[in-house]
C-alpha cells in the first residue's frame, strides 16, 4: 500500500491538517464471486457510508458492517441478498462524522471481503 504523505496549513499559528487525497473517493475490491464498492458522505451530524455489492458469479448472501479506523469500534453486521449473478444489493451504513472506516463484506461460506479507507 502507498503511503500518502499528510499536509498542514499553518494559519494564525494553528495547524490544520489538510483533506486526505482518499477523501470521498469510491473504494472497491473483488474476489471474482462478488464485487464491492463503498464511498462515504457527511450527513447532517452522521458519516453516511454508502455500499453497492454486486453478484459477479451463482447465487450469494452475505452480511456487512464496518470497523471505524480512527475509533476501532464495529458496527452492528446487516444483511446483503440473497443476490443473484449480476444483481446488485446495496444501502448505507452510517459511523461517527470526519471518521474513516473499513467496509468488510462476509459471505455465508466465510470468505470476507473488504475496502479501505473509506473516508467523507
Amino acid at each position: 500500500m502507498r503511503k500518502i504523505p499528510v499536509l498542514a496549513f499553518v494559519i494564525l499559528g494553528v495547524a490544520l491538517p489538510a483533506a486526505p487525497a482518499h477523501a470521498g473517493a469510491t473504494v472497491c475490491a473483488q474476489d471474482g464471486v462478488a464485487r464491492l464498492c463503498a464511498t462515504a458522505q457527511e450527513v447532517q451530524d452522521v458519516t453516511g457510508i454508502n455500499y453497492d455489492v454486486t453478484q459477479q458469479d451463482g447465487l450469494g448472501s452475505y452480511q456487512i458492517h464496518y470497523v471505524d479506523l480512527n475509533s476501532g469500534f464495529t458496527s452492528l453486521p446487516q444483511n446483503v441478498g440473497p443476490l443473484q449473478y449480476q444483481q446488485h444489493g446495496f444501502g448505507t451504513l452510517f459511523g461517527d462524522l470526519g471518521h474513516c472506516f473499513r467496509v468488510v463484506l462476509t459471505s455465508e461460506a466465510g470468505t470476507s471481503l473488504d475496502v479501505e479507507p473509506v473516508c467523507p
